[in-house]
Parts: structure tokens; sequence; C-alpha cells
């Protein structure tokens, strides 16, 4: 390449993003531009003019251990964390993952057979997939945005008036009562304030079906009544004609205000929610919405079924704490359905909610920026839901999210929608493309399965090669993934959530792929509780994916014996086959659904608060340590012993100073050394201390964010790797007891069915 070629090779890049991509760039910081243009341009030259060079195996083992332990290093230096050496950084690990799937084109896609070609095209099919993604994914999250609170003026007549929407469709009645009890509390003018209850679960033509009549009056009268009881409007409408987008659009057309905020029914806001967010639209006349994060106050099935909880960062914190940053520097946060307040003036411009599709938020968000609207993430948890109770539940939400994204990609396709900017046509391509990944990680599944039982030859390599071109690309990957959302995603926990999912999205994906407007929206269940443990019944398919790469170890053996010109490749085969079984059984703990009997969930929170025992005349000092509808849990100490279900009464101030004074009842305690380990009750005896009850635990959305701040496990990649170890072994237990069940499970129920009718009670035996 002469020097002309590379000057050229340098500018025309720069050019081309300094005038298409800088003037629409959210961030003013000429600095970060000129450094993220220099960057790519360097980047771009450097993949046309070193990758052209063929390397030894000895000169290609250099570069790429050397990047992987100049990574490594890098990852231990707090500077390189941030803008603009960031990029550095990135650009290493870039260059690794891009020198591999070169070799990986050029020397390794030999086939002998036809079947040997359709197995290697689907797995390299795979591979450039996961390569799209992880450079989509790269380019998102390149310069993370934390949006600040824009206070609102001291004039409150300039506030914008608000609509708050809490669409409900088949949830309990309580779960309504509580969010719109929260709504009530929130920190706004009462005369700018209008809170309505959507009820799509009583609609005219639900009260006419003979069917569901009697269910739709009974709920019509109990919503209408909590409604008039708390003081919020209520509004349902003839049918359910495109579901929730409908109900929202529907409401619309019945209110007047500015913004409105949308709430699904399971999430009660906290009271600063508005003061956080209204002000934004005042400062930028072109904002369509602002999101917040989604905050649970429960673990999802897979998160509670594999005791993970606790120690290792939440699902949801990958998206709203990481990846959300991300799409917000590029201007293309978007609406996630809840917790996030719009604008009516940008919505009417759209023709309001869009429903084509059954992710309505993600859509309506594309119709908004495709106009030129602009959008915010501010990345402070005010709302507290519930996730999904069970495996089917979880599934059945995720396959929506994957149909929903899926129609959007076919009918839109974000890369030629027009109104977009190309950074924005790149981030709404990835949001969508994502959830192909059930179809990549079942081949990555199979493949391996495939060689060894059916003698495909899908991957020709040396492990020499491996370990120089695909060994080090790995490495670098996972660096760089833990660089991105180290402390908001275990290494390999994503892999776990993700193959986990995948059986279960594949026929999701192709079914929109045949038939784009065929998905219908489907409620996600909430607030279920479970009276035992039991068995997933999607635990079986899954099941026989496991019991395929188990089968396929001891045909390595085999294989090894009998061709040893391909030993180098059964042994690469082998120990990704391993791997794949690793995985599966570490994820084969999530069918194994646990009881959950407890009316409101327990949260870890911290702070002090005085305790009063109307007894002794004394109070004490006291340490939170948990929280819930129900009551606290405490930690103090006291000089003599306590009664049973101790009458006591809780002090505290909230962090905007608001003063509780709740009475409670000590339910179970335990005394270590001088110190009470307790649980507490709340005593509600009317709707007043009910009320301040939900106020005390919800409306202070500084609790969540301590949540979010609290210590969790370090996310090192060895203790990880070995806390999986931990979950295979379980996962081949359960897997034992999954087919004992399948083949012993009808010869049991037959002997006591035999035993009965000889008149011998089956605990006599």
């Amino acid at each position: 390449m002469t020097s002309a070629q590379i000057e050229n090779t340098v500018r025309l890049p720069y050019s081309w993003l300094k005038n298409k991509i800088g003037p629409s760039l959210k961030s003013n910081d000429r600095l970060a531009k000129l450094i993220l243009y220099a960057s790519v341009s360097i980047l771009i030259y450097y993949f046309l003019y070193l990758t052209e060079f063929y390397l030894s195996l000895t000169r290609q083992f250099i570069i790429g251990w050397g990047i992987v332990l100049t990574l490594i290093i890098l990852n231990k230096v707090d500077q390189f964390k941030k803008p603009p050496l960031r990029l550095v950084f990135v650009l290493l690990a870039v260059f690794i993952n891009v020198r591999y799937m070169i070799w990986r084109s050029l020397e390794t896609l030999v086939y002998e057979s036809p079947l040997d070609f359709i197995g290697m095209i689907l797995i390299y099919a795979a591979e450039l997939y996961a390569l799209t993604i992880h450079l989509l994914g790269i380019f998102v999250n390149i310069w993370p945005q934390e949006t600040k609170i824009m206070p609102l003026p001291e004039d409150v007549s300039l506030y914008p008036s608000v609509d708050i929407f809490i669409p409900t469709y088949n949830e309990p009645l309580d779960m309504v009562r509580i969010t719109s009890i929260a709504a009530l509390k929130i920190d706004y003018p009462k005369n700018k304030l209008n809170i309505h209850i959507l009820d799509d679960g009583s609609t005219v033509a639900k009260r006419n079906d003979p069917v569901s009549a009697p269910a739709a009056w009974e709920r019509y009268y109990a919503l209408r009544r909590i409604a008039k009881e708390i003081g919020v409007n209520y509004i349902t409408r003839e049918t359910n004609f495109k579901a929730k987008a409908g109900n929202l659009n529907h409401a619309f057309m019945h209110t007047t205000a500015d913004l409105i905020l949308v709430l699904d029914c399971d999430h009660v806001p906290a009271k600063d929610i508005l003061k956080n967010t209204a002000g934004w639209f005042l400062k930028d006349e072109k904002l369509a919405f602002i999101q917040t994060p989604h905050f649970f106050i429960n673990p999802n099935p897979v998160e509670k079924n594999l005791g993970v909880f606790r120690d290792a960062p939440a699902d949801s914190d990958l998206f709203f704490r990481a990846s959300h940053l991300g799409l917000d520097f590029w201007n293309s946060s978007f609406f996630c359905g809840s917790a996030a307040l719009l604008k009516r003036k940008c919505l009417e411009e759209v023709g309001v909610f869009s429903g084509d599709t059954i992710t309505e938020d993600c859509e309506t968000a594309f119709s908004l920026h495709s106009k030129g609207y602009n959008s915010l993430f501010i990345s402070r948890p005010m709302v507290c839901g519930l996730s999904t109770e069970t495996f089917d539940d979880f599934i059945l939400q995720r396959s929506r999210w994957a149909q929903g994204m899926t129609q959007i990609l076919v009918l839109n396709n974000p890369l030629f929608a027009k109104g977009l900017k190309l950074y924005q046509r790149l981030c709404y391509f990835n949001n969508c493309f994502y959830w192909f990944f059930g179809i990549s990680r079942f081949i990555f599944y199979v493949a391996p399965a495939a060689f060894l039982l059916l003698g495909l030859h899908v991957f020709y390599a040396s492990v020499a090669q491996v370990m120089v071109y695909a060994v080090p690309h790995l490495l670098s990957s996972i660096i760089l993934m833990n660089f991105f959302y180290g402390k908001h995603r275990w290494p390999f926990l994503s892999d776990l959530f993700e193959s986990i999912q995948s059986l279960f999205l594949l026929p999701v994906v192709f079914s929109v792929l045949a038939n784009p407007r065929k998905p219908s929206f489907k409620v996600t269940p909430k607030g279920k509780s479970l009276d035992n443990d039991f068995i997933s019944g999607l635990a079986l398919p899954f099941f026989l994916m496991c019991l395929l790469m188990f089968i396929a170890l001891p045909a390595a053996v085999f294989n090894w014996l009998k061709y040893p010109l391909y030993r180098d490749v059964i042994m690469i085969t082998l120990a990704w086959c391993l791997f794949n079984f690793g995985l599966a059984m570490a994820g084969f703990g999530t069918f194994f659904e646990k009881r959950q009997i407890r009316r409101h969930h327990r949260l870890w929170a911290k702070g002090k608060l005085a305790v009063f025992f109307p007894r002794l005349k004394k109070t004490v000092e006291a340490n939170f340590l948990d929280i819930s509808l129900s009551g606290v849990g405490l930690s103090f100490k006291l000089p003599v012993p306590l009664k049973p279900q101790e009458h006591v009464i809780l002090e505290t101030r909230d962090s905007h100073g608001e003063k509780y004074k709740l009475d409670a009842r000590i339910q179970r305690a335990v005394k270590k050394d001088e110190m009470y380990i307790c649980g507490s009750e709340f005593i509600v005896s009317d709707e007043t201390q009910f009320s301040k009850s939900i106020q005390f635990v919800y409306s202070d959305s500084q609790r969540w964010v301590d949540y979010w701040g609290r210590t969790t496990k370090t996310a090192n990649p060895f203790l990880v790797l070995w806390f999986l170890m931990k979950m295979t072994i379980s996962g081949v237990k359960g897997s034992v007891l999954v087919l004992s069940q399948l083949l012993y499970g009808p010869i049991a129920n037959k002997i006591r069915l035999a035993l009965r009718r000889s008149g011998i009670q089956p605990s006599e035996v």
C-alpha cells in the first residue's frame, strides 16, 4: 500500500464521519468527537493494511497472545475504562477478533461432502452472526453517557401537566391499588397531575361475552370502586383492539396533559420520578421521551432457581445499567413500555402509540426517532417492579420480546428506515438482530455433537491454529465484555442465560419470519405464588438436547481410535462439546421451580431507624436488614428478652426528610451475642396506615439506588467458572431426577394403583 493510498484511507473515513455523524451527536465535547473520529479512522486503516499480511503461527502467537496479555494489564488501569483511552482498549480487542475471522474465512472452510458443506456453512454463519452482534455491541457501548437530572424551575406555573397511565389486564387488584396509591404520593403539583387506571380486562366486549362476563363484571366493579376510594380516574373501552397499544391510545384520546407517564401496574413509582425527569422537557423542545430503569424487587425464575440473585448482578442490570447508557450517547434510547415519560405533542405527530408489532414500546420510540425527535435515559431507578415467577412465564415474556423485535426488523428494517441517522440505524438493528441469538446458540450446541455422532467435518483446524487464532479471539472477547459489563454481568453468565432461552426462542423467531403479522400480544403474568416445588414442563426438550450432547462424548473416544488423522479436530470438538454439556447442565436447575408463598418480596436495604418499645418505654437504635410491604428486617441490641409478638413503633426518615412513624409487631427473632436479628410486620388497621406503609416502602428512590450500589461478589472469570462447575454438578443430579421420572413415573403410578385395588395403602409398603 502506497503512502498516497494510506493517506486517502485515513482522510476519507475521517471526513465522512466528521460531516455526517459529527453535527448530529448529542455530546458537545469536541475533543471526544475528534478522538472518536480519529480512532475509527485508524481502526479502518489498520484493518485494511495489517490484515493483508499472512502471518506464520509463531508471529500470530506473539501478536494474539501479546494483545491478550496487554488487555489483561490495561483492564487493571482505571484510566483505560473511561473515554478517550477506552477506545485504545477496544481497538486492541477488536483487532484480534477481526484477525480470527479473516483466518476462519480463508483457511478453515474446507469440506468433503454435501452434508459437510451444510454443517460448515451453518456454523460459519452462526460465527458471522456472533461477530456481527459483538461488533454492534461494541459500537453501542463505545462511549456510555450518564445524563444528569435537570431540575424543574422554581416557578411552579411553568411545570408541564402530567397524565399517569396505569394499564392493566388481568393482574391482581391489590397490585393495581398499590401502584395507584404510590402514584398519588408523587411529589408534583396536584393541579397538574392526573392518574388513570386503564382497565383492559373489563372491556364492553368482555362484559358482553357469555364466557368472560362474570369475571369481567366483577373486575369492572372492583376497579371502579378502588379508583373512587383512592381518588383516581377509571378508564375502559369497547374492545381489546391492539392490546396494550390500543389501551394507551384510547386513554390518550380521553386525556389532555402535556406529558404522559406510563407505569405498568406492577411498577410502583417513587415520589421523585417527575421531579427528576420533567425538567428536561422544558430544556429541550425536541425531546420526545425519557426512559428510566426498570428495577425489580424479586429475582426472575432463572436467578431464583439457580440461586444467583444475592451474589450476581441482576439480569436486567446488563441492559439498564450498561447498554442503555451507550444507546443514550447515540440518541437511541428506546421506550421500554413502562417507567417512561413521553411528550403528547410528539406522540400526536407519529399517530400516538404504535401497534403494528407486539412490542409497541420500541416501535413507538422507533417512530419518534424517525421524525427527528430526541430521547434521554436517566439511569436512576425510580420504579420498583416484579419479575415473572415461573420459568414458563419467563419464556413467554422473552418470546414476546423476540417476536416483537423480529417484527420491527422485518416490517420496518432499521438499516434502511427514513429519518434515522446512521448510528441510530445501527443501534436499532442491533436491538432487533440480537434476538436471533437462539439460532446461533442452537447451532453452536449441536455442531460438535453432529461431528462426533455423524462424522460431519464442520471445522478444519489444527490444535496449534486454534491456540494462536481461536483462543486469543475468545479470550479477548471475554476480557472486552468484562471490561464493558464487569460490574453488571458476570463472565459466562450471559452465555448461560442465552443458552437456556435459545431452544425455546428458536421456533418463535422462525414463526415471525414466516408470517410477520401473525404474533398476538400476550400479557406476562406477575405476582404468582407457588405452593410447591415442581419441574417445569419445558425441561423435557432441554433435557433431550443435553442427552444428545452426552451421547456424543463416548463417540469422541471411538472416533479418536478409528480416525488418527483427525485427532486434532476430534480434540477440539470434544472440548467444545464438553463446554456445551457443562453449560447446559449448569442451566438445568432453572427448570426446578421453587416454592414461593411470600405475599410480598423482601429486598436488601440499609439505613438506621429508632425502635420504640411501649412495654419498656424505651427507644433503641436499629439497622435495616431488608424491607417489603409486609414489614422490615431489623437488628438491634436490647438488654432484656423480647416477648413473642412484641409491639413496637418504628420511627425513621427517608432521604427526602419525610418522617415516618409505623406500628409493627416482632414476628421472628434470633439473638446472636447481644444483638437481636428479627423480622417485623406492619400493623395496618385502616386505609391511612396502609397508604403510609406504601409511601414508606416505595417512595424513596434512594433505597433502590443503594441496592444497586450494594457489594456483590467480584466478577472473577475463574471464580465464575468454578461457580458454573458447581451448578453443572447440581444440573447432572437434576437431569437424573427428570430421567427417573420419565422412566419410572408411569410404572410407579401403576404399582400404586394395583396396591390400592388390593386393599394395601402405599404408605404400608
